[in-house]
């Protein structure tokens, strides 16, 4: 009977350790901006791999309680676990190695984020009662994460100032968290 009156609470903790993975990386990139090491390369990629362990956990439990769509959260997973996985298994390659994994994963990152900004701008003119900040948030990610791409790609020798967009990005996806997470709230009640 607890079971049935018990209010679900959904596990935002679970996005929040995710954007927290997301603030570390870019205090890791800080540390050492110039040189590649086991270490450096494994914790990188540790990180990206919590952050997909993170949402993927997060979006089975919306999914096991009834909630339809979790698209973006698998995509968002997938895409994580996928280039945690392949820094940790190139551990010990030159740092050119890792600033092209990064870099790809940015521009990956902002490829889907606009995608999923633009799927949720057409479900806002749908529905009025839709928070049109997360829109703008969304707007903002894709441009912070295309950020971190560019200076990965075309000034590979500044991960210091890439490691800036990735520590804001980190903190635009709080922002973004808390929206989503008022946003549900305001659904329920």
């Amino acid at each position: 009977m607890e079971s049935i009156t018990r209010k679900h609470v959904q596990p935002w903790w679970l996005m929040h350790l995710h954007n927290g993975c997301y603030v570390l990386m870019g205090i890791v990139l800080m540390i050492h901006p110039l040189q590649a090491s086991l270490l450096y390369t494994g914790l990188l990629g540790g990180l990206l791999l919590l952050a997909g362990l993170s949402t993927a956990d997060m979006s089975r439990r919306l999914h096991n309680s009834g909630q339809a769509n979790t698209t973006w959260l698998i995509l968002s997973s997938i895409r994580n676990g996928l280039f945690g996985l392949t820094l940790l298994v190139t551990m010990g390659s030159p740092l050119s190695t890792m600033v092209n994994i990064l870099g790809l994963w940015g521009l990956v990152y902002a490829f889907l984020q606009a995608i999923e900004a633009l799927f949720y701008f057409l479900g806002t003119r749908v529905s009025q009662d839709k928070d049109y900040w997360v829109e703008v948030i969304h707007f903002f990610c894709v441009l912070v994460s295309g950020g971190f791409a560019y200076v990965l790609i075309m000034l590979p020798n500044s991960l210091g100032m890439a490691a800036l967009f990735l520590i804001g990005l980190g903190i635009i996806q709080v922002v973004l968290t808390y929206r989503l997470q008022a946003s549900a709230d305001n659904a329920v009640g």
